[in-house]
């Protein structure tokens, strides 16, 4: 792993660190690098722009990332590239967590020296930021439920017939009015 995605906060500089990065999608498929599940699937590499402040003993971490990844649609099965966003905001403080189960504390306790595999950071944030069903666009058509065909690339070719409609029984009937 290189060694510029870990960082230990103790070695923190006051004025605390920033990054403006692409960081390689051959990082973020890599099994070696980190223990958090690897991306895969990635379009290319993800922008990630990030803080690390240092308030007395709070560190924060903080930014935004953006990339793409292969998904399949949830309407007509078909890939596309995934437009995905989001961010990173997380807060960390040297101890052990206290055993207050109702402390309500959003802080990740952490041992000295304090290190931060930044790799493992954002794959995690992009695993919360998964959408399940996304769907290529808007206006997709799907599947068609007869013959399976994608509407969005073809016209349907089956022929329904009319009495197996679920609502079939309901032309006959006689509605007073």
């Amino acid at each position: 792993m290189q060694r510029q995605w870990l960082v230990t906060l103790q070695k923190l500089p006051a004025t605390g660190r920033q990054w403006d990065k692409d960081i390689p999608k051959t990082l973020l498929e890599d099994q070696a690098c980190g223990t958090v599940d690897v991306l895969p699937g990635l379009c290319g590499d993800l922008h990630w722009q990030l803080t690390l402040e240092r308030n007395g003993g709070v560190f924060s971490l903080r930014g935004q990332w953006s990339g793409a990844m292969k998904r399949s649609c949830g309407r007509c099965n078909a890939q596309f590239d995934w437009q995905m966003s989001g961010e990173t905001d997380r807060v960390y403080q040297f101890g052990i967590e206290p055993s207050d189960e109702e402390s309500g504390s959003t802080c990740e306790y952490i041992m000295p020296p304090g290190e931060i595999n930044l790799v493992d950071v954002l794959r995690e944030d992009v695993w919360l930021a998964w959408k399940a069903g996304v769907i290529c666009s808007e206006t997709c058509k799907g599947l068609c439920q007869g013959c399976g065909a994608n509407l969005n690339k073809v016209a349907c070719q089956c022929k329904q017939e009319e009495s197996d409609h679920p609502f079939a029984a309901l032309r006959g009937l006689k509605l007073d009015g």
